[in-house]
């Protein structure tokens, strides 16, 4: 199943469950569009039922959406309003000034956004970039990529693998098992790393504090 929704203005609530089709509480037009069912142009609050493991893209301009279940690859864009997503395969946001909450991500997380806190609980691999942003990062199975003009960077990681972390006015924390062999690249210096180290972490901060542990 694949569903795009554009709530505009207006909340969105979207649920994944044990349904066998889509059924869409509220005022909206409902149609299809090269194998998507499309919900467009919603006049109020807009409640929105699926099958777990549902594609889902959905836009918003000022409205907020809160994504609940277990979808499949989310894709979200939105100008301002929160932005929380329960569980998913993949996540694919992009906003303005929006806050983003994300718990479990199978897979792939990218978020990119101007301004509004960003936490994920767990996920796979993180690109996460932002202007003026704090960025949370939990239970990280994968490659990490973190990037703020402005705002504090912490990234807990559930593996050893590299993490390249940077903020300009801000503190940075990055945290590995116990045990992890870290590589720690010298500014300018190729991020070769020995055979001995598990991973690599770059995390830079140029007036903030900045962290790297394990265990």
């Amino acid at each position: 199943m694949r569903v795009r929704i554009f709530s505009g203005t207006h909340r969105c609530r979207i649920e994944a469950g044990a349904y066998n089709s889509v059924a869409v509480d509220g005022s909206a037009d409902i149609g299809e569009i090269d194998g998507w069912l499309t919900v467009d142009n919603a006049r109020g609050l807009l409640d929105v039922r699926v099958p777990e493991g549902t594609d889902l893209v959905v836009g918003s301009s000022t409205g907020r959406i809160d994504i609940g279940g277990r979808m499949g690859a989310v894709s979200v864009t939105s100008d301002s309003g929160r932005v929380t997503i329960e569980s998913a395969v993949s996540v694919d946001a992009r906003t303005e000034t929006s806050r983003i909450d994300v718990g479990s991500v199978e897979g792939s997380c990218r978020i990119h956004t101007q301004s509004g806190r960003v936490e994920i609980d767990r996920c796979g691999t993180a690109d996460v970039a932002a202007e003026t942003s704090r960025i949370e990062l939990d239970a990280v199975h994968g490659p990490v990529r973190a990037h703020t003009v402005s705002g504090r960077i912490h990234v807990a990681m559930a593996v050893a693998a590299d993490v390249e972390a940077e903020t300009v006015t801000g503190r940075v924390d990055v945290s590995l098992p116990k045990g992890t062999v870290v590589h720690r690249p010298v500014t300018g210096a190729g991020h070769d790393r020995p055979g001995d180290a598990d991973c690599t972490v770059v995390a830079r901060s140029t007036t903030g504090r900045v962290e790297v542990s394990t265990g």
